[in-house]
């Protein structure tokens, strides 16, 4: 037996003594207000844990199944209702101190918008996203998206989510660029997938742009796209300030991006940016000279 499915069985034998939930041979039914759980002895299950194909449910006081939440007893269950482990026996995704936070499903445009702590532009991965946060299940994923959330998963399992925004911002440029370089060659579409730059380990900069968006908001960031019509890169909040980084550019690292610094300008209110480097300059509004206020 290979190790990971010995941990698994030893998981769930634990949460038999650990957890208060009850083992049933019965049936799901879906109504109007959500889906119901009728046990064989035809009681509905209330306010109490239930196994269904060797996987874990909890039911409401009403009797309604419980989804991307956290049940009353403290224990995360996701958007298909069954209980998150740190990573689900049933392949279902890893538990992020994000999974719970807000979301919604535009039909028209067939995609999830995101909540705004950690996103400001739609996510072109939304599914991929949605699949970490809980909301889609795994098993709904295409191909490419299956083996980017695997790459992903790989990613997030053991990730700080107590460090800093600015270690955190690092952390997602430092995975990328170590995995991925920039395609030379003539540009094909593949260049533009996020699937392009984990799997394959090259593309542009469209490619890059959305893997450091889709990274970011996954570690609890607030990150967005900028671009000019010929380039695209991201923007990523960091206590609160919008930090321009590029995953893409050759030869340099994220220091030299979430080192800058910003400053009002004392005679018009502008807020200027300063590289790394640069001592003084031109308020970009008003013109008048500015110091760097990391030099002073």
């Amino acid at each position: 037996m290979r190790t990971g499915k010995l941990w698994s069985l030893m998981i769930l034998c634990l949460m038999v003594f650990i957890c208060p939930m009850s083992v049933f041979a019965g049936t799901f039914e879906e109504t109007s207000s959500g889906w119901h759980y009728r046990k064989d002895d035809g009681n509905y299950a209330r306010a109490e844990w239930v196994v269904d194909q060797g996987v874990y449910y909890y039911l409401d006081e009403n009797g309604i199944m419980m989804a991307d939440t956290t049940t009353p007893d403290g224990y995360l269950v996701g958007g298909d209702g069954s209980w998150v482990m740190e990573k689900q026996v049933m392949g279902g995704y890893v538990r992020t101190p994000y999974d719970n936070q807000s979301y919604y499903y535009d039909p028209d445009w067939r995609r999830y918008i995101f909540d705004g702590e950690t996103d400001y532009a739609w996510v072109s991965d939304h599914r991929v996203l949605a699949a970490v946060r809980g909301i889609l299940p795994v098993s709904e994923l295409s191909e490419a998206d299956k083996a980017v959330y695997d790459e992903l998963e790989k990613f997030l399992i053991g990730f700080d989510y107590g460090a800093s925004d600015y270690e955190k911002a690092k952390r997602v440029y430092e995975e990328i660029t170590k995995r991925a370089v920039y395609h030379e060659g003539k540009y094909v579409q593949a260049d533009d997938e996020v699937h392009s730059i984990l799997i394959a380990g090259t593309g542009k900069c469209v490619g890059f742009a959305r893997t450091y968006k889709l990274l970011a908001n996954a570690v609890g960031l607030k990150c967005g796209f900028r671009e000019d019509g010929a380039h695209m890169w991201n923007a990523v909040y960091v206590d609160g300030e919008d930090m321009v980084i590029d995953a893409s550019t050759i030869g340099t690292s994220a220091d030299f991006y979430l080192g800058r610094q910003k400053a009002v300008c004392p005679h018009c209110g502008h807020k200027n940016t300063f590289g790394n480097r640069v001592t003084e300059q031109p308020c970009n509004n008003c013109g008048g000279q500015i110091m760097n206020p990391k030099y002073k």
